[in-house]
């Protein structure tokens, strides 16, 4: 199976005032070539800048905004089984997808359960993917915040930093050489419903500003 028509490249830029770190692409990402197409980049699009267009489209056609972003998905291929809709997926690819059967943001045990997979062979060789893309977005743009949305993703983070974090708080962290500032929001897809409670999204506004 080739799985590189299936990869999604980050939007990553240089001086970045923010890196968005997200799961994973889905379908439309898939059909556009960039994260944060769909619904997940509205919801985004409408906390941070109150505007419709999804996310990355403005960060793709680098739209004017006051805020200079870039993101990245922690697996540049889809996490999710329905994206591969013709395709016979290999058992390992397939056990690794459990990694979004296991979905509560509260419960460290099934946080633990999300590591315990990103520790398997295809789990490994993602992790070293996004620790790479991780290093050279924070080199680029060594004064930038970091959000890390969703449960998932902190998993990623975590594994790779080593930090252990908590959830909706701000930590000062240090990596390899450098020094940043990380933030944990909760997953920005319609499903999870975080999003769109503008008042619960005040933390994350005066994070940004």
């Amino acid at each position: 199976m080739n799985l590189k028509k299936f990869q999604i490249e980050d939007l990553s830029h240089p001086n970045s005032d923010v890196i968005f770190i997200l799961e994973s692409p889905h379908t439309q990402e898939l059909n556009v070539g960039y994260p944060a197409a769909g619904e997940t980049g509205v919801n985004m699009s409408k906390v941070i800048f109150n505007c419709e267009q999804p996310l990355g489209e403005l960060i793709k056609n680098r739209a004017p905004l006051p805020t200079q972003l870039s993101i990245l998905n922690c697996s540049r291929i889809p996490l999710q089984s329905t994206c591969y809709a013709g395709e016979k997926l290999p058992l390992k690819l397939v056990e690794f997808f459990r990694i979004q059967t296991i979905y509560d943001p509260l419960v460290q045990r099934q946080k633990n359960q999300i590591k315990d997979i990103l520790r398997s062979e295809i789990g490994l060789n993602a992790l070293d993917s996004f620790e790479s893309r991780l290093y050279a977005s924070i080199q680029i743009s060594q004064k930038a915040k970091i959000v890390v949305c969703g449960v998932i993703a902190q998993c990623f983070f975590e594994e790779v930093t080593k930090l252990q974090g908590q959830l909706r708080k701000a930590t000062e962290f240090a990596w390899k050489e450098f020094n940043f500032s990380v933030f944990y929001e909760y997953h920005p897809s319609s499903k999870s419903g975080r999003w769109s409670d503008s008042s619960g999204m005040e933390a994350l506004r005066h994070y940004l500003s």
